[in-house]
């Protein structure tokens, strides 16, 4: 990763993680730190790719986004892994791609309207590339949690 983070790195991320849409100001007063120093230290924090983005958390459920599925992707050819999974990561159902160990080669995690979006998907998208051996879904019946953000020490 490069500079290790430092105590004040960690408390920035968590409050942003917490709320990212608190101003450098009420940031500076929650954390002891100039505001100054809160903004530069968020600036390289971007720059250096720890902060990706600062986005809203959606339900999706609320959304209308009714299905999680998770689906498994066998390949043909595993020199292929690479080039298939970035074209798979290009389909905006598509949340998250694993590269994987075990029978299956990749994991995706899905969100769609209702299984019949899941299944246009699979077939019209997903099933469509070149290289694809095999889908198998598994669609979540309930989700208990669900979070994008990371615990830090």
């Amino acid at each position: 990763m490069g500079k290790k983070l430092d105590e004040l790195d960690i408390k920035i991320l968590m409050e942003l993680q917490r709320d990212a849409t608190i101003s450098y100001k009420n940031l500076s007063k929650r954390i002891g730190a100039p505001e100054s120093t809160i903004y530069d230290r968020t600036k390289r924090l971007k720059d250096m790719g720890i902060i990706k983005a600062i986005l809203p958390l959606l339900d999706s459920y609320k959304c209308g986004k009714e299905i999680t599925a998770y689906v498994r992707v066998s390949i043909r050819n595993i020199a292929e892994l690479g080039k298939i999974a970035k074209e798979i990561a290009k389909i905006e159902e598509v949340l998250e791609v694993h590269e994987i160990s075990g029978e299956w080669d990749l994991l995706l995690k899905v969100k769609v309207e209702n299984v019949r979006k899941l299944r246009d998907l699979e077939i019209e998208k997903i099933g469509r590339i070149d290289g694809i051996r095999g889908l198998y879904s598994l669609i979540a019946i309930n989700t208990v949690k669900e979070d994008v953000r990371i615990k830090l020490d």
